[in-house]
């Protein structure tokens, strides 16, 4: 299974656009492969000072998310970039989830990840994502990667239709068929 994380907590948001746009993309390049999108419109991952996650007692969305990242072997982290940063609902994604508790979530997994913005953005996230995600692996000494290619969405609005539709922008098509190709070939190699 694929998993493909759309870290923007606003309804059909350019985030989610993305995703499908993955999913497409990813749909036409793979056989008998699941491939899940997890929409951050339905976040509810409690802050850490109300006391955090109960492993014990996941909310359904909750349980959706671990249930769909622990079982897949690639894992797509979108996030929109938000005065430089990634989301605050990723980033609490992975403090409340990035432990030895959750290990089916982060253990023997490629990761990838990409930054998405309306307008010329979407580094700064897909770099502080991928340092975060290596952190959490590093750590906790979890045997996956994080893929070395990020996809930096821009303009997306001009790029993609509300359904992930691929519109006339023969560059932002070419990079992102080259952000597929090249996270499924990592996926590929890590794990055989």
């Amino acid at each position: 299974m694929i998993s493909i994380v759309s870290g923007s907590p606003r309804k059909n948001s350019n985030t989610l656009r993305l995703a499908n746009a993955l999913k497409n993309a990813l749909t036409e390049s793979t056989e008998n492969e699941t491939i899940n999108i997890i929409d951050f419109n339905g976040f509810d991952i409690p802050s850490m000072n109300v006391g955090g996650l109960n492993a014990e007692n996941l909310s359904v969305w909750q349980k959706q998310l671990f249930d769909s990242l622990s079982q897949s072997h690639l894992i797509i982290i979108l996030s929109p970039e938000y005065n430089w940063f990634p989301s605050a609902e990723v980033i609490q994604m992975i403090h409340s989830f990035g432990t030895p508790k959750y290990a089916a979530m982060w253990n023997e997994k490629v990761f990838a990840v990409g930054g998405v913005s309306s307008g010329r953005g979407g580094r700064i996230p897909a770099v502080q994502l991928s340092y975060l995600i290596n952190k959490i692996l590093n750590v906790f000494n979890f045997d996956s990667i994080v893929s070395a290619k990020m996809l930096e969405s821009q303009f997306t609005p001009e790029a993609l239709n509300e359904n992930g539709e691929l519109l006339n922008n023969e560059e932002y098509n070419k990079g992102l068929k080259a952000f597929v190709s090249y996270t499924l070939k990592t996926a590929s190699r890590w794990q055989k």
